[in-house]
């Protein structure tokens, strides 16, 4: 199977989660969606001023950030583009994320409910900022596996 043919039966898998997700029958935390490393996290917080965030990155997943309710901001940037001098915890194999400081600019957005971002490991992001004010967002993230 090709690596695109993988994207699309794991896409086709975490939609179909997705398609019949209820809000009220599911708590925070992992949903395991097969036994080849497809599953969904989903997440209640405050989202946060900019100068409290961080970027992450991965190397095994792409993300795909779907927001439930609330809105937040995000910052993208090229992995490539990020200074290295500003990693501040570097790659973990095990927990597949690494950590860089937030004084690269960065392409912005905002999302609301029913929208999302889909982020391969080639790109560094910054979610959980406040737009106007801190307030809670409910999130899934879907965690795609990419083999690398």
């Amino acid at each position: 199977m090709s690596k695109l043919e993988e994207i699309k039966k794991y896409s086709e898998e975490a939609y179909n989660f997705m398609k019949d997700f209820s809000p009220e029958k599911f708590s925070d935390g992992k949903y395991n969606l097969n036994d080849e490393g497809l599953f969904i996290n989903i997440q209640t917080y405050t989202t946060n001023p900019r100068e409290n965030q961080k970027y992450e990155a991965h190397k095994k997943y792409i993300d795909v950030q779907y927001i439930l309710e609330g809105c937040e901001g995000f910052c993208l940037e090229d992995i490539d583009k990020m200074d290295k001098n500003t990693i501040i915890t570097p790659y973990n194999e095990e927990s597949d994320i690494m950590f860089f400081s937030n004084v690269t600019e960065g392409k912005y957005y905002v999302l609301n409910a029913g929208e999302f971002l889909i982020m391969p490991p080639e790109i560094a992001h910054m979610p959980g900022i406040a737009v106007d004010k801190p307030i809670q967002v409910r999130k899934m993230v879907i965690k795609i596996p990419v083999k690398i």
